[in-house]
């Protein structure tokens, strides 16, 4: 099992789609991993294990309409894991659900209602301290949207950075 703990800023492309807000937001997100397999002891280069996460998150915009955003994901994680490596490189992608009070500005088209749907993926890699703690850098690219259960659905798209740390249980 694995704690992972990871906080930086997400950007909204704007115009993408067109007529998306400028929308800014600090996340930080709280993650709790099972390690679903051990890596192969062959394997090469894409030697590796996956990984099922829950993920909690919580968002303060500070740049665009609204000040929340915060829910849950289901993601799914492989670590590239190499004997001897101390980096251990990941991807991962989930979906989840958030609720948030930026639909309430009606002058903005993205964000249409309280409960939206967050597909995501991302890059990162994990310096490894010690056997049970490591320190985390991580790429995202985040989607915001309510798959047209409401009126108001351009959708948000958005890239960002976290830095974190996560523990490995033994």
């Amino acid at each position: 099992m694995s704690l992972q703990l990871v906080s930086g800023a997400l950007f909204s492309v704007t115009g993408f789609p067109e007529g998306s807000p400028a929308l800014n937001y600090a996340q930080t997100n709280l993650r709790l991993g099972w390690m679903l397999e051990s890596p192969d002891p062959g394997g090469g280069v894409l030697r590796g294990n996956w990984e099922g996460l829950v993920e909690v998150t919580n968002s303060i915009v500070f740049k665009g309409p609204g000040n929340y955003i915060g829910g849950v994901t289901g993601l799914l994680r492989y670590n590239f894991v190499q004997p001897d490596w101390d980096l251990v490189p990941y991807i991962q992608g989930g979906l989840g659900i958030v609720y948030n009070d930026v639909y309430k500005d009606d002058t903005q088209q993205a964000i249409g209602q309280a409960i939206e749907f967050t597909p995501q993926c991302s890059i990162g890699v994990h310096y490894l301290i010690d056997n049970n703690w490591a320190v985390d850098a991580e790429g995202m690219f985040h989607h915001i949207s309510n798959a047209g259960l409401s009126e108001r659905n351009r959708s948000l798209n958005s890239l960002g950075g976290f830095i974190g740390v996560t523990y490995f249980f033994d």
